[in-house]
């Protein structure tokens, strides 16, 4: 690719990021303006009082970590050691207070769900990895059999991630669209336009308020992967473009419901899943691109010749050690013969 060429697709890469960064505006505008004309703002003493002690939690932790390596020049002491048990002491009072006051184990119970449920995907995308034709893509051998295998494993992993999903209250959150871009950012149209199609079709046929918002971003989730894909020259993005993809892309994803959805519906529902989405978007993406990072060949392939000069190379260094060795003995023969 000639550097004019790639200018241009650079341009129009950034441009993409561009419009779903102003997209994820509209939302933020979208969601402040129905809360503050819908939201009851009353806030307790309780709640005041929770949200001084965090504050005043981090202030206090966050100064005294920064100090505690300052200990160390009391020399082999175990003032830093005892000063660090006692932070963690600290941090747990703080934590099991918290997780009384404000039921934080309803909070941070969808996370731990989800999470779940993006384990069970990631392990069967490195299963996916040990496939020949995975392997064979991911390392520049692009063919129309390898791109048609992987476009049968993304569309498989789209339907599931579809089927098996986390409720924040009674609203469904799932990693279908990941599952989509990163098939449209791993293997072009070929895999990320089909799969996109089919998984999209298959979360409309589900039913439900969000089904035709969820299968309009599950599409375009594949268009826009793929496309990435081609300007970027068949590669996949690098490690922070790629996070920052998705965290774009999953606001893009909540403004769909807002628009194509009644107000009624779609305010609640995207409050209660924005944050999850994110978590599972962000998290699975940042797994993956590890996945990407250990699957790819990191030393060149040694041809049979070049094992065989190798292993020639070895034996000839033994040789010399052999060489060296009986040198040394012939002389010490030729000094015991002069004693």
């Amino acid at each position: 690719m000639d550097r004019h060429k790639l200018v241009i697709n650079n341009v129009k890469i950034n441009a993409i990021f561009l419009v779903l960064f102003i997209l994820n505006i509209v939302l933020y505008v979208f969601m402040i303006q129905y809360f503050f004309t819908t939201y009851d703002f009353h806030i307790s003493i309780r709640s005041v009082s929770n949200i001084a002690t965090i504050i005043s939690a981090i202030i206090i932790l966050g100064f005294i970590s920064t100090r505690l390596p300052q200990f160390r020049k009391f020399g082999n002491s175990s003032i830093y050691e005892v000063s660090y048990l006692l932070l963690f002491g600290i941090l747990s009072i703080v934590i099991s207070y918290f997780n009384k006051s404000t039921n934080t184990e309803t909070f941070f119970a969808p996370y731990i769900e989800m999470f779940k449920i993006l384990s069970i995907m990631i392990i069967f995308t490195l299963i996916a990895t040990k496939i020949k034709s995975f392997k064979d893509i991911l390392n520049g051998k692009i063919t129309r059999r390898n791109q048609l295998i992987c476009l049968v494993i993304f569309t498989a992993l789209g339907c599931i991630a579809s089927k098996y999903h986390v409720y924040v209250g009674d609203t469904p959150a799932n990693v279908r669209c990941l599952i989509i871009m990163i098939g449209g950012l791993f293997g072009g149209p070929v895999v990320g336009i089909p799969s996109a199609i089919i998984s999209g079709g298959f979360r409309y046929i589900q039913g439900g308020v969000t089904a035709f918002p969820c299968a309009v971003t599950t599409v375009v989730a594949g268009i826009i992967g793929s496309l990435i894909y081609e300007l970027n020259g068949r590669k996949f993005l690098n490690n922070v473009p790629a996070v920052l993809l998705m965290f774009l892309f999953t606001g893009f994803e909540m403004l769909m419901i807002v628009v194509l959805t009644p107000a009624d519906i779609s305010f609640p529902f995207v409050s209660d899943i924005y944050p999850l989405m994110l978590f599972a978007s962000v998290t699975g993406m940042v797994l993956f691109l590890m996945i990407v990072r250990e699957g790819k060949i990191n030393k060149k392939e040694i041809s049979y010749e070049e094992l065989r000069f190798k292993e020639m190379e070895n034996s000839l260094y033994e040789l010399g050690e052999k060489v060296d060795e009986l040198e040394e003995e012939i002389e010490r023969l030729r000094k015991d013969d002069s004693d």
